[in-house]
């Protein structure tokens, strides 16, 4: 995965736009508010309203089952602009650490996207690395669960513009619904992996970081 599909934070100034542009925009845009972690940010089944952009911290959408199982599809950093359902929210959008969203009127938007070349080519953009993303993830569900494990720390790195570290603001929970494995499994694979040498962690309320060459 590529670190195209994290848009910066100025992503409106790097549009060609003129004031008009900026100013539609701006009476589109309703936010950035603050969310806290695990608090409910759009239900499954709502009116797909907005798009979210995520000013900080860390969105998941996630489905969960009837037998109390859930399932994280995907995870949103600092800069990702995501919500492209067509008429309902596929999927619950939460937060997976305390985060700041801006929510912006889908409607609105696609109608000055008609009227804007620029801004329709770069939605497009958007649209085309998350289905990248979604794609790349299928290729990588079938693999063991450590391989699956060092995919997602390496797809990580890329998206967040780290060179060394890879700092999650998200418990083990989020990653193990996220590439299906028990949290047990992913808790044995971090401690071989640290045993090996492969990497370090250290864990300050609730924030994990891990260093490891193999993710290159």
């Amino acid at each position: 995965m590529t670190k195209q599909s994290q848009l910066p934070f100025g992503m409106w100034a790097d549009l060609p736009s003129k004031q008009t542009l900026k100013s539609a925009l701006a009476a589109l845009r309703s936010g950035p508010i603050r969310f806290r972690r695990n608090q409910m940010i759009a239900c499954e089944g709502d009116t797909a309203d907005y798009v979210f952009f995520v000013v900080s911290g860390v969105v998941r959408s996630c489905r969960t089952f009837e037998n109390g199982e859930r399932s994280v599809v995907a995870f949103y950093l600092p800069g990702d602009l995501f919500g492209w359902d067509d008429q309902t929210c596929q999927f619950s959008i939460e937060a997976a650490s305390d985060v700041m969203v801006t929510l912006i009127r889908r409607q609105g938007l696609a109608a000055l996207a008609e009227s804007n070349p620029s801004l329709a080519k770069f939605l497009r953009l958007v649209v085309l690395n998350e289905l990248q993303r979604t794609q790349e993830y299928a290729a990588i569900i079938n693999r063991s669960a450590k391989n699956r494990f060092l995919a997602f720390l390496r797809d990580w790195l890329s998206r967040s513009g780290e060179s060394k570290s890879v700092r999650l603001r998200i418990g083990y929970q989020d990653i193990a619904d996220h590439l299906g494995i028990k949290i047990e499994t992913l808790s044995r694979i971090i401690t071989e992996l640290e045993r090996s040498g492969a990497l370090a962690r250290t864990s300050t309320r609730g924030v994990l970081t891990l260093h490891a060459n193999l993710l290159h």
